[in-house]
């Protein structure tokens, strides 16, 4: 904002307030009776001499002026010899410049107030003339530097395979009506957990079995299909990123991972990716927004179960491929702030990371990835942190496991899931960082009627002897926890 007190170049106001000060004192201070009792040839300087001699020669050549409708008459003036002229127009000059009574206080005050009026009015003009443009870009780069320096952070969590077997779909078909109307409903089956995916910002799973419609039906193993009112249950649970890339994305052809389940999914409030029904749509990056900061959703799976990569149409399922992750990658960063990349990858029922996933979990760190989802195995695997050539640091999840499932011949272990927490924070400069990582263990429960998804810190031993796979050992929960820290590792947080 302008400074009323001087001019639009400077202190200029301010100096021009000083002489104007100056010159009344100048004239106030010199006593009348040194000008009239001096030698004028010693006190004098030339431009006095000059201005007195020319005064001088005007009162010579004045002549009487009319005095208007005046009561007295003055009469006319007698010339002076030239010494008294020169007196006469000194003491003129003087009494010109030197104010009296209260126009000595009154004058300065004014000349002050003056200046800052015609200052504020040409203010007030050069910010109403100020072009239109230039002071919305103004009014949009203070917003933006305000963006920028005020941190800012997005809770998120994710989890594992969304993996409905058979005896799933027909208990959510029992959940809904009469069992065989072909209504269906798996809420419930995501109750227990709802809470903690609702209080995130943002929620990730990996949907491996494709809505293919309820004309198919539930499906199991070993070519699944969900109904579609799974779709509904995800949503409502509170997911916000879909990923579908996996070996069972084909399990009914084009129709079921493409026609019908990408269909499905543009009508519900999730970013989805993994799988497209055009070229157009396969090409686009999955991106959503939280919080003034921008995620990129990358998914992609090792294979289909019975079908080579060349049998499918390009676009229809995103398969691991270096080149056409580089490329995604660097699409991504120049529309995201940070890229989370949903990996289908590993050995199945091996809680370790294998050979495959070491080496895609270093070239996605030296490509900047931020995090990588790890989905598949059917187990919980390790989470490390994972350097990349430019000293970067990738969050690495190598196996989230099972989200829902229940095997044939199912086993502690593959009921044993896991849920990756974490904050995405904006520094004052910019930049996010991954922080305050948490893993907290699942557990997939079912006593042989019901089936539900709880966190292992709400799970009790008491729950455990109903379900058959953890009443054969002797304290479920303890051996839920201990395994969850013992494959997990890292030095990560176990919330159990």
């Amino acid at each position: 904002m302008r400074d009323l007190s001087t001019s639009p170049n400077g202190n200029d106001g301010d100096r021009n307030r000083r002489r104007g000060t100056r010159r009344v004192d100048a004239g106030a201070s010199r006593p009348l009776h040194q000008a009239a009792n001096q030698d004028p040839r010693r006190h004098r300087s030339q431009p006095a001499r000059q201005d007195q001699r020319r005064a001088a020669q005007r009162a010579q050549h004045a002549q009487p002026q009319p005095q208007g409708n005046r009561r007295r008459s003055t009469p006319m003036p007698q010339i002076p010899d030239a010494a008294q002229q020169r007196s006469a127009a000194r003491r003129s000059a003087v009494a010109r410049r030197k104010p009296t009574g209260r126009l000595s206080a009154i004058i300065p005050a004014f000349i002050a107030m003056a200046v800052v009026a015609v200052l504020a009015v040409g203010g007030l003009t050069a910010s109403c003339n100020a072009p239109a443009d230039q002071t919305a870009a103004d009014a949009s780069a203070e917003t933006e530097t305000a963006q920028v320096v005020q941190p800012t952070s997005v809770h998120f969590v994710a989890v594992g395979d969304n993996l409905p077997e058979e005896q799933i779909g027909a208990w959510a078909d029992a959940q809904a009506g009469t069992t065989g109307d072909g209504l269906y409903d798996y809420t419930t089956l995501y109750a227990p957990i709802k809470s903690y995916i609702e209080s995130a910002d943002l929620a990730y799973v990996k949907e491996e079995t494709h809505c293919g419609g309820d004309d198919i039906g539930p499906k199991g193993y070993p070519s699944f299909n969900t109904t579609d009112a799974m779709a509904d249950a995800i949503v409502s649970t509170g997911f916000d990123l879909v990923a579908s890339a996996s070996n069972h994305s084909y399990d009914w052809g084009y129709f079921g991972a493409n026609d019908h389940s990408c269909e499905l999914w543009k009508t519900k409030d999730v970013v989805f990716a993994g799988t497209a029904d055009c070229a157009d749509d396969a090409a686009k990056i999955a991106t959503i927004e939280k919080n003034g900061i921008t995620f990129a959703l990358l998914d992609y799976t090792y294979g289909v179960n019975g079908y080579e990569q060349s049998d499918l149409p390009s676009y229809a399922v995103n398969f691991i491929d270096k080149d056409r992750i580089a490329s995604d990658v660097a699409a991504a960063k120049q529309q995201a702030d940070v890229v989370l990349v949903a990996m289908h990858w590993g050995t199945e029922n091996l809680m370790e990371a294998d050979e495959t996933q070491l080496e895609y979990a270093q070239y996605l760190a030296d490509l900047g990835v931020d995090v990588v989802l790890g989905s598949h195995p059917h187990v919980i695997g390790p989470m490390r942190w994972v350097e990349g050539k430019d000293g970067n640091q990738t969050l690495v999840a190598y196996s989230l496991g099972n989200f829902v499932s229940r095997h044939e011949a199912p086993s502690p272990k593959n009921e044993l899931e896991g849920m990756l927490s974490c904050d995405f924070v904006r520094a004052e400069d910019g930049t996010v960082s991954v922080q305050n990582v948490v893993w907290t263990p699942l557990v997939n429960h079912t006593d042989g009627e019901t089936f539900a998804v709880y966190a292992l810190k709400d799970y009790t031993n008491e729950l455990a002897a109903q379900d058959s796979v953890f009443s054969e050992l002797d304290d479920p929960c303890a051996w839920l926890k201990q395994t969850s820290e013992d494959v997990v590792g890292g030095g990560f947080d176990i919330d159990a």
